[in-house]
């Protein structure tokens, strides 16, 4: 692995002291008692101002996380530095393997247990390989174009249907497969799209009996930050209504595998 630059190596020492907010903010989450996870998350007032709904994510995905799961974390390769962070702070042992479309660099390989190259959608992995996959804010690119990320890519507006079928394939019975999307209005920003509750009923109902779903919704508002919401709340919620750099509306389903 290549060593760090001095900035780098700075910038890890200045986060050791000083966490970016982001952390602060996902750290005070934690710190509350979430006994009713995961059918409701308890965010604390003001959470997230001005962030992306990553703050909202990353929690969720730690909440999920038990030592020694066999985790799969889809769209790896160019995760955030605050996911990496999340990651590097997981209670060992680890087993995280992640999967993506293009080869994830160096430094983000070292984070992993195994690095792979694959579309979710049709994957070389056994069924019932995972306990746990993750899909954060990954599914509402899913056979859009891709071409910021690679040119080798497939248009397709079924390929979120496909993958989370995959996804219930190589996770084992009783793990959780946990996805998120921007929710509200459905926008097509060519890139990305905004999912609204008819293509959220239709992604969700490819599980049918063989699984229990909880889901949970959020909104970010400039006055409050992010906060818990129903999906009647986001009906008019545009990607891009606020100025937090990212979506505006926030669902969420954790997947569990019944048989």
């Amino acid at each position: 692995m290549p060593s760090k630059t001095f900035t780098e190596k700075a910038l890890d020492i200045y986060h050791v002291v000083i966490p970016p907010k982001i952390d602060r903010e996902i750290k005070r989450a934690l710190s509350n008692s979430q006994p009713d996870f995961p059918r409701s998350v308890s965010l604390p007032s003001g959470y997230g101002m001005g962030m992306t709904e990553r703050v909202v994510e990353l929690l969720v995905a730690r909440l999920t996380y038990q030592p020694g799961m066999k985790v799969l974390d889809v769209g790896h390769a160019n995760i955030i530095n605050a996911h990496a962070r999340v990651l590097k702070s997981l209670p060992k042992p680890l087993d995280i393997t992640g999967v993506d479309i293009v080869a994830a660099g160096d430094h983000i390989r070292s984070l992993y247990t195994n690095s792979v190259v694959a579309n979710i959608a049709k994957t070389d992995f056994y069924d019932g390989t995972f306990d746990l996959i993750w899909c954060i804010s990954a599914l509402e690119h899913f056979g859009m174009d891709n071409s910021i990320y690679t040119h080798d890519f497939e248009l397709d507006q079924n390929m979120d249907r496909a993958a989370l079928t995959e996804m219930m394939r190589i996770l084992r019975v009783g793990g959780t497969v946990y996805i998120s999307v921007p929710f509200g209005k459905f926008e097509d920003h060519g890139w990305l799209r905004n999912y609204d509750a008819d293509r959220w009923r239709t992604l969700l109902s490819v599980p049918g009996s063989r699984a229990h779903v909880d889901e949970l919704y959020f909104r970010f508002t400039d006055e409050g930050g992010w906060q818990t919401a129903t999906p009647g709340e986001l009906i008019n919620t545009g990607y891009s209504d606020h100025q937090n750099s990212g979506a505006s509306g926030l669902a969420v389903a954790l997947i569990r595998k019944l048989k």
